[in-house]
This record gives structure tokens, C-alpha cells and sequence, in this order.
């Protein structure tokens, strides 16, 4: 992967189908993951255009400051604004997958000029302020990365996953038909390291609450969610909040792309091909 040099540190990306036609679809992967990690799920998608994958700041092969002040969602989507400066892309199609659909969502309000549309995907706008059932998943998650921080700075990456594994299979109601296993998320943490773990947790925890700002976005955006993640009554206040969004929600797939992944990607093709076509895309269904 090359990499540009943005706010002080080195960001490796890659475009993907970098001869096709067409403005850019930028992706952003989610917490504790990498751009090599999720780009199966994602590749065919740079089929009818080119698709700009990147790891964000403290993960895969981007640098990981040591210093937790280092990190914030604000700063990730600095971090990407330059990116795009860097390499030439004035204008895409910007979208990201749980804590990248955070940093899609502070893009979005920082820097409207850059998107032609929006895409949050398996996300959340808001953090904690919304008193409803919304703010009550998110204040949960806030206890839950408070705990993860905790254990990965005492036992480590690795245990701290056994863990993570362990509560799934106790507790999560589809955690027989998920399509990720521990092998998998063994090769992601791989991928980071514990500077970048804690810094992006405590950028997750402190973000900004966006839910009085994401009322002001005018691109076409898509909010997509499955029926079974945890996020999803903060994706069907956030698709009311948002003038004119398209809200989709994935039938049996919980957090994650790949959970039906045929659905994930042909959703966000339609999405796409209705913007440049300039066509409608308030709405919503079920797939």
C-alpha cells in the first residue's frame, strides 16, 4: 500500500479499480480492524468504480501515535480530508462501517463540500445525549469500550478477545450463524497495536455528539443497518434526523458486512446509481 504523509503522520491506502470511470468511493473500516482485513468484503464494489480503502490513524499499517491525546473522530476525519487533498480527490462518495461510519458522519459536517453523497453504514450519529433507546444503546457502549480499554491494557490484545468470544457465545442470540470467527478476529488484532486499541476506544468514547448537526447534511445519504445489530435504533433516529435519507435494513444480518454480503454491496451499488443518475433516494426498505 503507498502512503501520503497527513497531520503528522503516514496513512497507507489504496485505490482499488483506479481506471474506472467516475468519482471515488471512499470506505472507512471499522474499530480495531484494517483496511486488508475488511477489503474482501468490499473489493467487488470498485467493479463499476474506483474505490479508495485506507487505514485510519492507530490502525493496520498507519502510524499509531503513542500519546491517547493523539486520538479523536474529529482528528480521523481531518486525517482523511488530507488524505483526499493529498492524493487529488476533490470530490467522492464517502461512506464507513461502524466506528468508520462515525468518522463518515463528523466528514460529513466538517467537510459537506467534499461529498456528493453520504453513506453510514451499521453506525451511529449520536453519543449518549439522546435520552431514548437510541442514547441507551450507545450509553452501553460506552460502558462496553470502557471495559474493553481496561482488559486490553491489563492482559492484552489476544486475551482480551478470548473474552470478547467467550461473552458472545453466552449471550448473543445468533452467535451460532455468524459468518466471523475467532480465527479471523485473531489475524485483525494482528492489525493493531495496543496504543492504537486504547487511543481509537478513548476517540469512540469522547466523540462529539452529532445528532443536532447531521440535520444540516444536504448529500444524499444512505443509512444501512441490520435487523439484528445493536446499533440499529440509533440508525432509525439518525435516517429521521437526516433530510431526504434512504434508511435500509439488512433482514437476519447483525453488526457487520459481512453478515449477507451480497446485500450490503448491491444496496450500496443502487444507492450509488440512483445519486448519479439524480434520482430520488429518500425512503425505506428492507432487503
Amino acid at each position: 500500500m503507498p502512503a501520503a504523509t497527513v497531520n503528522g503522520i503516514e496513512i497507507h491506502y489504496g485505490v482499488l479499480g483506479a481506471d474506472r470511470p467516475g468519482l471515488p468511493l471512499v470506505l472507512t473500516h471499522g474499530f480495531a480492524s484494517a483496511s486488508a482485513f475488511w477489503r474482501p468484503d468490499v473489493e467487488p464494489l470498485a467493479e463499476t468504480r474506483p474505490l479508495l480503502i485506507y487505514d485510519v490513524r492507530g490502525h493496520g499499517k498507519t502510524s499509531a501515535p503513542d500519546d491517547p491525546e493523539s486520538y479523536s473522530l474529529p482528528t480521523c476525519a481531518a486525517d482523511l480530508a488530507g488524505l483526499l487533498r493529498e492524493i487529488g480527490i476533490e470530490r467522492a462518495h464517502v461512506g464507513g462501517l461502524s466506528m468508520g461510519g462515525m468518522i463518515t458522519a463528523q466528514f460529513a459536517v466538517d467537510y459537506p463540500d467534499v461529498c456528493e453523497s453520504v453513506l453510514l453504514c451499521d453506525t451511529t450519529c449520536g453519543n449518549a445525549a439522546d435520552p431514548g433507546p437510541g442514547g441507551d444503546w450507545e450509553r452501553r457502549v460506552l460502558e462496553g469500550m470502557s471495559a474493553l480499554q481496561h482488559f486490553v491494557s491489563t492482559v492484552g490484545l489476544r486475551e482480551t478477545l478470548i473474552r470478547e468470544w467467550e461473552y458472545k457465545e453466552a449471550n448473543d442470540p445468533h452467535f451460532d450463524v455468524t459468518p466471523y470467527s475467532i480465527e479471523d478476529d485473531f489475524r485483525r488484532i494482528e492489525m493493531i497495536t495496543v496504543p492504537g486499541y486504547v487511543g481509537a476506544a478513548n476517540a469512540i468514547c469522547a466523540r462529539p455528539d452529532l445528532t443536532d448537526r447531521v440535520t444540516s447534511i444536504t448529500a444524499p445519504t444512505l443509512v444501512m443497518i441490520g435487523e439484528w445489530d445493536d446499533f440499529l435504533p440509533c440508525a432509525e433516529r439518525d435516517h429521521e434526523l437526516i433530510p431526504g435519507s434512504r434508511f435500509v435494513v439488512r433482514e437476519e444480518c447483525a453488526h457487520g458486512s459481512r453478515w449477507r454480503n451480497e446485500t450490503f454491496r448491491s444496496e450500496i451499488e443502487a444507492f450509488l446509481a440512483d445519486v448519479e443518475a439524480g434520482r430520488p433516494v429518500a425512503g425505506e426498505r428492507r432487503v
